[in-house]
């Protein structure tokens, strides 16, 4: 009996000391996943925080670990429903993520876009729905932060797997240096003439599965977007079918994304700075530029210069939408001598390349072009 109970007593023993061990492990991991993000936050000491919360496991756990790190009056969290989703789904993911901040004391804006909405805006513009609803859903993340002051940075929940992902997209979509350069941390967008939006990524050195890992040991819960596995959308395609043939077939793939990335990067800011420096923008009502300069350039010094005039032209448009390289390739190669490219338009013109906002009944134009005959540098 002695015997039974001394064994008994020992494995409780045994039981004890392995569930301290867990939990210790998990104290651990915690602190680890804390003093990481913490750490990041090193250059937004005393600055409003406004987090982007969809609800999901992401952003659940940037909120969580905020909480835990910064004092909570200078955290505010900002929910878009789109209205893309059944109502008791995405309804729902915006009542978890407001109950979550009521219960941790914070500030939480939900907006609610109108059914329909996004969808119309995509086919008007042209593009994707995922790109319709960020715009919507970046709008209102500007806005807010406008609303709460200056010293306010928007925190995004991206993790290392959307940098991945993200860049599959675009060499899948043929995009060039800055297209493919690594998706950076801190970053500073201009909003019209005058206003800066600061955005921020804490999580981007993590992994989903790191993500995953720190709300379990937390106990804490999340919501799963539905949308995730359609594979009618590009980046649910690579996720869902490209990802596991290249983990199985090419175990080094992450490793051979991340260096071109960076690579991309240097590139990137390199034709950059060669494209400002060689061609020279006169800025007034319209942009010009001199066309026997312009055409002396090498082919991607041409299409970067463009690039930069046309964005900067653009700025502060309502009607902002990006431009397709093929287009601006065309004209940069001599193959064209004018296109219509939506918002904007360009020409050349007594010896000079024109660069001028399109009047607002050519916003929704689509492209035109002059076409003349094909130049020596596209053959």
């Amino acid at each position: 009996m002695k015997d039974k109970l001394s064994s008994l007593h020992t494995s409780h023993s045994t039981l004890v000391l392995k569930h301290s061990a867990l939990h210790t492990k998990n104290s651990q991991y915690i602190s680890q996943f804390e003093e990481k993000v913490s750490s990041s936050l090193m250059n937004f000491k005393g600055e409003d925080l406004l987090l982007a919360v969809s609800g999901g496991a992401d952003s659940m756990a940037m909120l969580a670990a905020l909480c835990v790190i910064v004092p909570k009056e200078k955290l505010f969290c900002l929910h878009v429903e789109h209205g893309l989703r059944p109502a008791e789904e995405s309804c729902g993911d915006a009542d978890f993520v407001s109950a979550y901040c009521k219960e941790q004391g914070i500030e939480c804006n939900v907006v609610h876009i109108s059914p329909g909405k996004v969808a119309s805006f995509a086919r008007r513009k042209g593009i994707g729905i995922e790109a319709a609803a960020r715009f919507f859903r970046h709008r209102e993340l500007f806005w807010e932060a406008k609303r709460l002051g200056e010293n306010t940075c928007i925190l995004f929940a991206h993790t290392k797997d959307d940098l991945l992902e993200t860049a599959l997209m675009r060499v899948l979509r043929g995009a060039g240096p800055a297209g493919l350069a690594a998706m950076p941390s801190i970053k500073s967008i201009e909003r019209g003439t005058k206003k800066k939006a600061r955005i921020f990524r804490p999580l981007l050195s993590m992994s989903r599965s790191d993500i995953i890992e720190y709300l379990q040991v937390r106990n804490l819960s999340w919501r799963e977007d539905s949308t995730n596995t359609d594979i009618q959308f590009l980046r649910n395609r690579i996720r869902h079918l490209l990802i596991p043939l290249l983990n199985e077939s090419f175990p080094s793939w992450k490793n051979g994304v991340d260096a071109m990335a960076k690579t991309q990067s240097l590139t990137a800011a390199f034709i950059t700075d060669e494209a400002q420096a060689r061609i020279k923008w006169e800025k007034n009502t319209f942009y010009s530029t001199n066309i026997d300069n312009f055409y002396m350039q090498p082919l991607i010094i041409r299409e970067e210069s463009l690039f930069l005039a046309i964005n900067e032209l653009q700025k502060g448009l309502k009607n902002y939408r990006s431009v397709k390289r093929a287009v601006v390739r065309r004209f940069c190669a001599g193959n064209i001598i004018a296109a219509d490219l939506g918002p904007v338009k360009i020409k050349q013109e007594n010896g000079k390349i024109l660069l001028f906002k399109a009047k607002k009944e050519f916003f929704e134009s689509g492209v035109s072009l002059l076409i003349k005959e094909p130049s020596l540098d596209s053959l």
